[in-house]
């Protein structure tokens, strides 16, 4: 049962991260128009970018420590998305003539870096636990900020980034913790 939960759920966070990422009108060929991003985008933004590269990290670490499909499965999609969504973050930033170099404020999920060398030191089980565990915290943290941009940003493509991010994420983190549930 919860394989089949892990399945549908990675895939709806593929499908979603994806529509997250596509172009909008304004992107098309031949728009002049420079994005404008509000001081709560731009915070957003230069955030979620180190936070995402951190999930990217985690996610790198599962390739070599861990023995399961699950684990493998769950790191592959996070990564996926995640790359995609780093582009996408960027390519706005870069387009508004904003610094693509993150920062990071207040409680936000992130790993410490002493979380980040045990999950690098951990094999199997071990791994899989301290993975989940961090990545659900991560994500947690990931969809607060999200939900913030969502009540407090203006512009539209950065909002429905952060409403795709909302939705993936919890799909993803209620994975993660019946896959917990079941190691």
């Amino acid at each position: 049962m919860w394989k089949k939960f892990t399945i549908l759920a990675t895939s709806l966070v593929l499908v979603m991260g994806s529509a997250s990422c596509g172009r909008t009108d304004s992107a098309q060929p031949g728009a002049s128009e420079t994005i404008k991003l509000s001081d709560p985008d731009v915070m957003f933004l230069q955030m979620m970018l180190p936070h995402h590269e951190q999930a990217i990290q985690m996610s790198d670490l599962a390739l070599t420590n861990t023995d399961s499909k699950e684990i493998l499965l769950t790191a592959k999609s996070i990564k996926k998305i995640q790359n995609l969504e780093i582009s996408k973050m960027k390519s706005w930033l870069t387009e508004a003539g904003l610094s693509t170099a993150g920062h990071m404020m207040g409680e936000d999920g992130m790993m410490t870096d002493q979380q980040m060398t045990d999950l690098r030191a951990a094999r199997g089980k071990d791994f899989d636990m301290q993975f989940l565990s961090g990545m659900i915290v991560h994500h947690r943290g990931a969809i607060a900020m999200a939900q913030t941009e969502m009540e407090q940003g203006s512009n539209p493509k950065v909002k429905a980034m952060a409403a795709a991010i909302v939705v993936s994420q919890t799909a993803e983190v209620l994975a993660m913790v019946a896959l917990r549930r079941h190691l």
